[in-house]
């Protein structure tokens, strides 16, 4: 299953803890949104675990914490994945360029008008 990702995505699903599913639940859109927030945290707390990373009402949703240790707090850390979530509302998650959010199908997608466009007609 981790064959399917690029390299740089594999290296955040190899730090999916055990017990949670190995699997980036985004699309590749976001994937240099992702490599960016993973070179970030790595640079606050190189072992840094991950439990969830996926889509959530058309914005990423990227659940981790710096250690192994369920109280360690670390305000730069919570700060970079804040920041990483809220790039994604701006950021189609299907091409990466510049997107907004629309409900398609009932469903939210940050995409760019192309791809909206696309999702649109997919649903006659």
């Amino acid at each position: 299953m981790n064959d399917e990702y690029p390299p740089s995505i594999r290296k955040i699903v190899a730090r999916i803890d055990a017990g949670w599913p190995p699997v980036v639940d985004v699309n590749p859109g976001w994937y240099t949104l992702l490599e960016r927030l993973d070179a970030a945290l790595v640079e606050i707390a190189p072992d840094y675990r991950v439990q969830q990373v996926k889509s959530k009402f058309g914005s990423l949703s990227y659940s981790a914490s710096p250690s192994d240790d369920p109280y360690d707090y670390n305000e730069a850390f919570i700060e970079a994945i804040r920041a990483a979530e809220w790039a994604s509302i701006e950021v189609c998650e299907l091409c990466g360029v510049s997107a907004k959010q629309y409900v398609i199908r009932m469903w939210v997608w940050t995409v760019c008008d192309e791809h909206a466009d696309a999702l649109r007609s997919m649903s006659h």
